[in-house]
């Protein structure tokens, strides 16, 4: 069985995605901060923090022994602080925006490819954001841009090993957590975890193989 690492495995899209290659053969091994309790035969946590290299090159080197080394990197840890402009926005907070969205991508990146054998894909999720800038979120697009762009530089450096590296960037993603906030008009047109997770699995297959350093735009639907 080809082997997931997901990052951010006990979130909603990381749920859809773990749920997603599990269906499809796949074993999986997952890492968040905080396990949610799901079991499966194939899959397995680990708690990670995911800004501290230490934390990341553990957890990954031992999932890799215990399930294989991974043909698959799915990253989707990441998150939001309260928009601001430019010049209302702590330090603290534009820090803590790089450092989990960025940093924690970096790092899994880094740790899955030297564990990688010879082959395998690298998925990012990015932010329709960092393509679109807006107002009022300038540590956030400039976080999820600079993942975006880290996936192209993989893209180019794994040309040489085998590895691919793509990003898709969704608008809205439907959560729960969303839905508290959307309006009703809004929601049935948010992109479906699953749908990210179909479009994942399509890129780690042999199908996908052919597309590297993509930015795979999952816009809401109309």
């Amino acid at each position: 069985m080809p082997v997931l690492f997901l990052t951010g495995s006990t979130g909603a899209l990381g749920g859809a995605i773990r749920n997603t290659y599990l269906d499809n053969g796949w074993t999986v091994a997952g890492f968040s901060h905080e396990d949610d309790g799901f079991t499966h035969a194939h899959y397995r946590f680990w708690a990670v923090d995911a800004t501290n290299e230490s934390s990341v090159e553990k957890m990954f080197s031992e999932a890799s022994q215990k399930l294989g080394a991974p043909y698959a990197l799915v990253a989707t840890i990441g998150g939001v602080r309260p928009w601001k402009t430019v010049s209302e926005t702590p330090i603290e907070d534009f820090r803590f925006l790089f450092e989990l969205n960025l940093a924690s991508f970096f790092l899994s990146a880094k740790h899955a490819m030297q564990l990688m054998s010879g082959c395998g894909t690298i998925i990012s999720i990015g932010a329709e954001p960092a393509l679109s800038p807006s107002a009022k979120k300038g540590g956030y697009v400039a976080a999820k841009a600079g993942v975006i762009a880290l996936t192209k530089v993989l893209a180019e450096e794994g040309k040489a090993v085998g590895i691919t590296a793509n990003s898709i960037v969704p608008t809205v993603i439907h959560t729960k957590a969303n839905e508290e906030w959307g309006s009703p008009d809004e929601i049935p047109k948010w992109t479906k975890p699953e749908d990210i997770a179909a479009m994942c699995l399509f890129l780690s297959t042999e199908a996908g193989k052919a597309v590297n350093g993509a930015v795979i735009r999952m816009p809401n639907r109309m």
